[in-house]
C-alpha cells in the first residue's frame, strides 16, 4: 500500500521564554547622564537638564525579591527630584510582555507615586515605599537582610514608556519577560486504505474513481 504522508500542526508544542535586563553597572556622577542609554532591546533613555543634571548612578548593595528568589543589585539610578519635561525617564519596549521594576524611594518615610505612560495612556502607576519590605536569609551573607518587593506590570505594550515621578526615586533595574509560542509542523506517516465503487479494497495502482476516509477521489 502507497504511503501517505500528512502534516499535522501542533500549535504551542513548544514555547520560549526571553528575558531583557537593565541594571547598572559603574557610577556616573550628576550631569554625566543627558542622553545615556542603557540596555539593547529593552532600552533606557535619560534626559536629565535640570540645573546641570540631578540624575546619578551610585554603588547601592540591594536585594529584591523574595527569600526564596531574590536578584541582587550593585549600583542605582537616583533621580534626585521629580520628574519634568527637563528631567525624564523613557523605557522602548521592543514587544509585549511582563515587566518587572525594581524601584525604591529616595527617602525611607516618604511614598512616591512613579507612572508608566504610552503617550496619554497611563499603562500603570505604583505608590513606592519602604513599608513591604521583609527580612530573609541570603546566601552568603551572615546577616538578616532586607528584600524589597519588585513592582511588576503584567502586560506592557511595545512603544516608548514614559516614567514619571512625584519625587525623589531610585532605580535599580528593570527586566521584560516576553513568550513565544512556536508553531510545529509534525509529520505523521499513515496507511489510508482506498477503495473502488463497488466496496473493494484497491492498491496505488489502480486507475478510476476511489474512496479514501470517505471522500470521492479520482486515483490517476
Amino acid at each position: 500500500m502507497k504511503k501517505i504522508f500528512t502534516l499535522i500542526a501542533a500549535a504551542f508544542v513548544a514555547a520560549s521564554v526571553n528575558a531583557q535586563t537593565i541594571t547598572f553597572t559603574e557610577a556616573k556622577t550628576a550631569g554625566t547622564l543627558d542622553g545615556a542609554t542603557f540596555g539593547t532591546g529593552l532600552v533606557l533613555t535619560v534626559t536629565d537638564k535640570v540645573d546641570g543634571g540631578k540624575l546619578s548612578i551610585d554603588g547601592n548593595k540591594q536585594f529584591f525579591g523574595t527569600e526564596a528568589d531574590w536578584t541582587k543589585y550593585e549600583f542605582r539610578l537616583k533621580t534626585g527630584g521629580k520628574s519634568d519635561s527637563k528631567n525624564a525617564l523613557k523605557l522602548t519596549i521592543p514587544s509585549e510582555g511582563k515587566l518587572i521594576i525594581a524601584m525604591r524611594s529616595s527617602s525611607s518615610s516618604s511614598t512616591r507615586t512613579v507612572a508608566f505612560k504610552q503617550g496619554d495612556n497611563e499603562i500603570a502607576s505604583f505608590e513606592v515605599k519602604d513599608d513591604n519590605a521583609t527580612k530573609g536569609n541570603i546566601e552568603g551573607e551572615e546577616e538578616l537582610k532586607t528584600i524589597f518587593n519588585f513592582y511588576t506590570i503584567e502586560s506592557v505594550p511595545a512603544g516608548d514608556i514614559n516614567i514619571t515621578y512625584n519625587g525623589g526615586t531610585n532605580f535599580y533595574g528593570f527586566n521584560l519577560i516576553t513568550s513565544t509560542g512556536i508553531q510545529t509542523l509534525i509529520p505523521e506517516e499513515v496507511d489510508v486504505p482506498a477503495y473502488n465503487l463497488s466496496g473493494q479494497r484497491v492498491d496505488e495502482n489502480y486507475r478510476g474513481v476511489v474512496i479514501k476516509n470517505g471522500v470521492k477521489r479520482i486515483q490517476k
